[in-house]
């Protein structure tokens, strides 16, 4: 399961709702899909996470515990000690510039500014508390060892300093040529190592090295599944949407365009992946779903999003996207 957010973690939840986990051996989670992974891997129901949207928190048997439906607030922490350092530093080199102003007269001002204020952002590492969703999973899961989860479960991160891909597991402790498995590294760590997106989180340091967000170094890891399974779902959001003619997504605003464009790129890199994957391993069975590319209103759905209406849209499109992957019919 991909990354892309909590609008990823409602899609994959929709996609769990038509596979049903106990039809499921293993799940690969990266970033958003390690935080629904590691809930069902432990035990937890999908119709339970469903219904903690309407009920805002729900009993969750297996974990004797209440789980929260995710919101702002609980997810994004500000740490105000670094807001403040990076306030400093950026009026420090405002006030510079200013002071600066009759000698560069004569220059690009524009380029100074922006100068400035890049060399400016180099104090703070994210602005955001990670510890949040470390402390949640590690009070609510009943254990956060791999070994003991219900399904194999298989972290991604991504290595900040050497660009090696770590994979945190219950069965493999070794490395290759890009990755290293670790199988003793605890799963609330592993999830914060998995979700720390560059800018916002802090990198996550375990055994040694610091860790950011799974799906920078490699778009969804199909690799592991191959090794592990001889039939393979993969659950990704990165799908471009496709208008009729004559509407265009310039029609629809910056963040819809910036939206379109990394969509494409990441979805011409998994279908590169895809073909190599399909030359290399004939005799596997591979599933792949992802949005409907006409989905305008899932497209359009940001990416954050903590309103229970949007989340069961996103749900909903989780659902239809597996239905028609499956060769389902998709009932209103």
């Amino acid at each position: 399961m991909s990354g892309g957010a909590t609008k990823a973690f409602y899609f994959h939840l929709g996609v769990l709702k038509v596979l049903q986990p106990h039809n499921i051996s293993s799940i690969i989670g990266t970033s958003a899909g390690s935080v629904i992974g590691a809930f069902i891997a432990s035990g937890a129901n999908v119709d339970n996470l469903i219904t903690s949207l309407y009920q805002k928190e729900v009993y969750v048997p297996k974990f004797d515990a209440w789980v929260k439906t995710f919101t702002s607030t609980m997810l994004f922490r500000p740490k105000f000690r670094n807001l403040t350092q990076q306030s400093v530093q950026s009026g420090i080199a405002t006030l510079r510039l200013l002071m600066s102003l009759p000698a560069i007269y004569n220059r690009d001002l524009v380029a100074e500014v922006l100068d400035r204020l890049i060399d400016s952002q180099m104090y703070v590492s994210g602005f955001f508390d990670a510890n949040v969703l470390e402390d949640l999973f590690k009070s609510l899961l009943p254990s956060n060892d791999f070994r003991d989860t219900d399904i194999d479960l298989y972290v991604t991160a991504t290595s900040l300093d050497n660009h090696e891909r770590a994979v945190f597991n219950g069965n493999y402790d070794f490395i290759d040529h890009d990755s290293h498995f670790m199988n003793d590294v605890p799963i609330h760590k592993a999830v914060r190592a998995s979700t720390s997106l560059p800018g916002m989180f802090e990198p996550v340091k375990v055994k040694g090295k610091y860790y950011i967000d799974g799906e920078i170094k490699q778009t969804l890891s199909v690799d592991i599944g191959l090794a592990v399974a001889d039939k393979i779902i993969i659950s990704h959001t990165y799908q471009p949407v496709y208008l009729p003619n004559p509407q265009s997504v310039r029609d629809l605003g910056w963040l819809s365009i910036l939206k379109q464009s990394l969509s494409i790129v990441l979805q011409e890199r998994i279908n590169t992946w895809r073909d190599l994957y399909e030359a290399e391993y004939p005799e596997k069975e591979m599933i792949w779903i992802q949005p409907d590319p006409e989905d305008l209103e899932f497209f359009l759905a940001p990416e954050f999003s903590f309103r229970p209406e949007a989340q069961k849209k996103m749900i909903r499109s989780g659902e239809v996207a597996a239905l028609k992957a499956l060769g389902l019919p998709v009932t209103t």
